[in-house]
């Protein structure tokens, strides 16, 4: 059953969603999906779209009044409950007049039955209203299973079998922080669980499989591991009582009644805090009792158009109509969000859901509808009977298929047409402010996104959208007051939706400050330059004098004062957004952890710029809340980028700073402290590629640059350093870097400054001078 579902999904999900987004001329990420239990999940939630749409609110009126007793507020509601007309509601609140008798106390008691044991579904439904979407819900109970803390969640069994050890649950469970619960329920347990209406053998309802506490499993996973824990607490309490009291008034002839409802035995809700059922306490009443009226309300109200989607109730209703399974029904959600079908909460279709559906149903309308997916979903079921056979199933399908191709390619056409035209509007927003074409959410290639004008190239304006790696761009139906713009969000899957607002505003807000970074740039000059629509330092620096002069009216020598100062500012922006990039790219993601407020408190300590972190001290980065051995590893890795783009600019080539970088070289100045030739054997790199790097990197620091050396010398001079008693191949690279190349020069050099420079101590170097002076004394004797 398993391979023929897998089979029939991906024969009617990959040649559905090839044909309609060819026939709309959709690729990439912009393709539209259809699948065999997705599209009908989708036509339910644009029904009930249109549903609301077409709804046609009726008023109606309530009639109520407030008396006391006691001290005590009562409110009492007339038993009519809904009043079509007016006059009849405002003819009964006249005639309610005091005293308000007491015609009937009824009292009654109702059996609360305790709740069946969690499948997927119910699983799903209760921790929604927690808070949990359908897909966190089912992701953090299987990683709860993964651990051992509850059991399988993809289940349909809502009836514990025999050989499920409740006992030992339960004495599992003590090692828990619900000790004091799972004593309770040993106490006071129940003959017999609760059961469901579904019983199958593949897996047990969801339930708890060992103790967990707070500190072990964070708190999502904890509320949820609580809510697991307590419905299989009170699957296993006895039942609860509740007293229920109905007392019924007449006012002046109108006849109006009050309930209220004590539990006396709390039962299953001792352990259970997440039921809805809530206490209404009444005083006692006497039949002909008297009770003034403190106010008679007549409220006037409106039908309510049917409710949209929340997720665990399209999760119920998809159960109901047979669409999908246990395991699939969050995923097939969590799909039409993340392919912008759907999106809110509740869920409400989006433009390119209601069109793609409108096309199916109008063309091919058997993959809207709910019937074929049940009946080939009970085919399975009959797989698994053994009743029918994988391929009998299979074929079947594949024959109701191509009846529905029959039909989609008699009107490809029209189809793709009918798609192309109706969304063509989805990503329109509204008006250009600076020509007054339409300006349209654009997609491009390489994730990039941005807001431009019909009238381009005519007109350039734009607006410029973070990258789609933040969340796809896409137009929602609230429209800016001051601007007459859809408003934006970004949507991206397993995220909270980021709304960006209105873009025109967005865009003018977040560009203020730079603005006021070009010097003469005053908050006059800045709203004059807004009033002709330039609202970006980018805008600005891509102006010709000449232009620029044009649109402000000002003379063209302060329009290029203004460009220049632009330009400058442009790069200063640059380098911000790198260090920005820089940070992200390496801090690792942690809970609890803002980028905008370490950003924000690097700004504050003039942290900003890449040189800026290069050269920033270690404490700087842990105040902004940035852990001792991170701060560290970053402050390494900015010295080497930003070093690295330096010594790029002096003309140092990327395949040589590889090398440079690999033996330690990694700063300008680390250049000027080796000579030419230590740095030709640390690198392996020869002896003139080394020296003209030297003399650019000299030059570009304004220092002397080093004579050059020829190899010959270099090898000879080392060879005389290594006769040299004591002195070894570690200690050579040393010497290089004080500029000591052969015996002549370590024999004549400053033993000081060579031990400073090399790091030797200062003894070794007077004893290799030492013997150097004698060889010297012994030549010049012989001679």
């Amino acid at each position: 059953a398993g391979e023929a579902r897998q089979s029939i999904d991906l024969m009617w999900g990959a040649s559905l969603t090839r044909f309609i987004s060819l026939a709309a001329r959709r690729g990439g990420q912009n393709i539209l999906s259809v699948g065999r239990v997705q599209s009908p999940t989708l036509s339910m939630i644009v029904d009930r779209e249109k549903e609301i749409e077409a709804f046609v609110p009726e008023k109606y009126w309530q009639l109520s009044l407030m008396t006391e007793k006691r001290g005590e507020a009562i409110e009492a509601r007339h038993t009519n409950g809904r009043f079509h007309e007016k006059a009849a509601a405002e003819t009964a609140r006249d005639r309610s007049k005091e005293p308000l008798v007491v015609t009937d106390v009824k009292f009654g008691t109702k059996q609360d039955r305790a709740p069946s044991p969690f499948d997927t579904t119910t699983y799903i439904v209760a921790a929604a209203r927690l808070g949990f979407s359908a897909a966190n819900a089912m992701r953090i109970a299987e990683d709860l299973y993964m651990n051992g803390f509850i059991s399988y969640p993809r289940t349909d069994n809502t009836v514990y079998p025999p050989s499920l050890d409740l006992t030992g649950i339960l004495n599992t469970l003590k090692n828990s922080p619900f000790k004091k619960d799972v004593d309770w329920v040993l106490a006071n347990r129940r003959a017999v669980p609760t059961r469901g209406k579904k019983s199958s053998t593949d897996h047990p309802p969801i339930h708890p499989t060992g103790g967990a506490t707070k500190e072990l499993l964070g708190d999502d996973a904890f509320r949820i591991y609580e809510l697991v824990l307590r419905r299989f607490l009170a699957t296993l309490s006895p039942d609860a009582q509740w007293k229920t009291l109905k007392i019924l008034f007449d006012a002046g002839g109108e006849e109006y009644t009050t309930t209220g409802g004590q539990l006396v035995e709390a039962g299953w809700h001792t352990v259970y805090p997440f039921s809805e059922a809530r206490e209404t306490l009444l005083p006692a009443f006497e039949t002909g009792e008297k009770l003034p009226i403190k106010n008679v309300m007549l409220d006037e109200k409106e039908t309510q158009p049917p409710a949209r989607y929340t997720q665990s109730k399209l999760i119920q209703r998809m159960e109901e109509l047979g669409l999908g399974t246990k395991s699939t029904r969050h995923e097939v959600i969590a799909k039409l969000v993340s392919r912008k079908y759907v999106e809110g909460t509740p869920l409400r279709p989006t433009l390119v859901g209601r069109v793609v559906i409108d096309s199916l149903e109008a063309h091919a309308d058997t993959i809207t509808k709910p019937d074929m997916t049940a009946t080939l979903e009970s085919h399975m079921q009959q797989i698994k009977e053994s009743k029918r056979t994988r391929e009998d199933v299979t074929r079947e399908s594949r024959e109701m298929l191509h009846k529905a191709f029959d039909q989609l390619e008699k009107n490809e056409q029209v189809i793709g047409d009918d798609i192309r035209n109706r969304t063509a509007e989805e990503m329109n927003l509204g008006k250009c402010p600076v020509c007054g074409g339409m300006l349209a959410i654009k997609h491009m290639r390489g994730n990039s996104q941005f807001i431009g004008c019909s009238h381009y190239p005519d007109c350039s304006f734009n607006i410029g959208l973070p990258m789609a790696q933040w969340g796809f761009a896409i137009r929602t139906d609230e429209v800016c007051d001051k601007h007459g713009l859809n408003f934006v969000r970004l949507v991206r899957k397993g995220a909270r939706p980021w709304d960006i607002g209105c873009p025109l505003c967005h865009h003018i807000n977040s560009n203020k400050e730079s603005l006021a970074e070009i010097p003469g740039m005053t908050p006059a000059m800045i709203e004059a330059v807004q009033k002709r629509h330039i609202y970006s330092v980018a805008e600005l620096a891509r102006s010709t004098p000449d232009q620029l002069a044009k649109r402000l009216e000002i003379k063209k020598d302060a329009a290029e004062t203004i460009i220049s100062g632009a330009v400058t500012v442009l790069e200063k922006l640059r380098r911000r957004t790198e260090c920005r990039k820089f940070m992200r790219d390496r801090l690792i993601p942690r809970k609890g952890r803002s980028y905008a407020k370490i950003q924000a408190a690097l700004k504050e300590a003039g942290v900003m710029e890449l040189a800026d972190l290069a050269r920033a001290d270690a404490a700087v980065l842990k105040n902004a809340g940035i852990g001792e051995q991170e701060a560290g590893q970053l402050l390494s890795d900015a010295k080497v980028v930003y070093n690295s783009q330096i010594l790029k600019e002096i003309g140092i080539p990327a395949v040589s700073l590889k090398k440079y970088i690999n033996a330690g070289v990694i700063t300008p100045d680390a250049f000027c402290a080796h000579t030419p030739g230590a740095l030709s054997d640390l690198t392996g790199m020869s002896l003139s590629t080394v020296q003209r790097h030297v003399e650019r990197v000299c030059t570009y620091l304004n220092k002397p640059v080093p004579k050059k050396v020829p190899k010959l010398a270099i090898e000879r001079g080392k060879k005389q350093l290594l006769a040299v008693k004591g002195l070894s191949e570690p200690m050579l690279e040393k010497l290089f870097r004080a500029d000591i190349t052969d015996a002549e020069s370590l024999r004549i050099a400053d033993k000081k400054v060579v031990a400073e420079k090399s790091g030797i101590p200062e003894e070794k170097i007077a004893g290799f001078q030492k013997i150097l002076q004698k060889k010297k004394d012994t030549a010049v004797i012989q001679i």
